[in-house]
């Protein structure tokens, strides 16, 4: 039977760089993938032609390993309606997907954390995440709002919240993970602790705060990156959403709207952008 694996996407409450916590908000954009046996093996990356192999061959071998069984010939296609390197989660969300398509054609359940944990090692080993992104992962694949410990794996707090619109803002440039300027995250880690327990009720404002602060530091180290970023964040609240910012480390900016006022707020920004909700 053909395995089908599905994964959503996530924004930053609160990046997990400076101190080893984060939170994200799941939204509804998705990653599908689809996994069956074959004479010979095929990775199809569907509209993603261009991007390495690596991290889906690195979840398939993982999850065979995990399962003890002897790794077959396959065929493997994954699709996906999130942008890459954005900070949109798009590699956790892959990850989870690809894993849950294996389990599935072999009728193995697992616990969703566990599946979401290998994930992360899978994402550690390919070097496409700082922190691990257990954060990013749990994000994509339980929804709502979740906390997390990413230095044990740890899921510190999935809570429920109200529908919100969203809408992603996506500049023309991306950030890859190896130029991302790690010290000048850890240089705020008493600020980002302190932001932690504010997390369950404001979430919202620690959204918006955060994002400030990674604002700041894309600025301060690749000059001209955000374009007009930050006016599309300030234009974002001027109309009225609850809470806007940078999303990961960049450089799309996740604004969050009461629900029914996304489209509007969206006309009102002028960037290519993404009109979605959380989930």
């Amino acid at each position: 039977m053909t395995g089908y694996g599905v994964s959503h996407g996530a924004v930053t409450v609160m990046n997990a760089i400076p101190c080893g916590k984060g939170s994200t908000i799941g939204i509804d954009v998705k990653t599908e993938a689809k996994f069956d046996i074959a004479e010979s093996t095929k990775i199809t990356l569907m509209d993603r032609e261009d991007l390495s192999t690596d991290l889906v061959r690195t979840c398939v071998r993982s999850t065979y390993e995990w399962i003890g069984m002897e790794p077959e010939r396959y065929s493997l296609v994954v699709s996906s309606d999130i942008p890459p390197s954005m900070g949109l989660k798009s590699s956790s969300s892959v990850c989870n997907a690809v894993i849950s398509s294996v389990l599935e054609h072999y009728q193995i359940r697992k616990d969703p954390l566990d599946i979401v944990r290998l994930g992360t090692e899978c994402a550690k080993e390919c070097g496409v995440t700082i922190t691990g992104a257990f954060d990013d992962a749990c994000g994509c694949f339980c929804g709502g709002l979740v906390v997390t410990d990413n230095s044990s794996n740890e899921l510190l707090l999935r809570k429920k919240i109200p529908e919100y619109d969203v809408v992603v803002c996506l500049p023309k440039r991306s950030i890859v993970k190896s130029r991302v300027p790690v010290d000048k995250y850890r240089a705020l880690k008493d600020e980002y602790e302190a932001m932690v327990p504010l997390i369950p009720d404001s979430y919202l404002e620690v959204l918006n705060r955060n994002g400030k602060c990674v604002q700041d530091i894309i600025e301060s180290t690749f000059k001209g990156l955000l374009g007009r970023g930050p006016e599309i964040i300030r234009n974002a609240m001027d109309a009225g959403a609850l809470a806007a910012g940078i999303s990961g480390t960049g450089p799309a900016i996740a604004v969050i709207a009461e629900q029914g006022e996304g489209e509007r707020i969206a006309e009102r920004l002028d960037c290519n952008k993404i009109l979605t909700r959380t989930r």
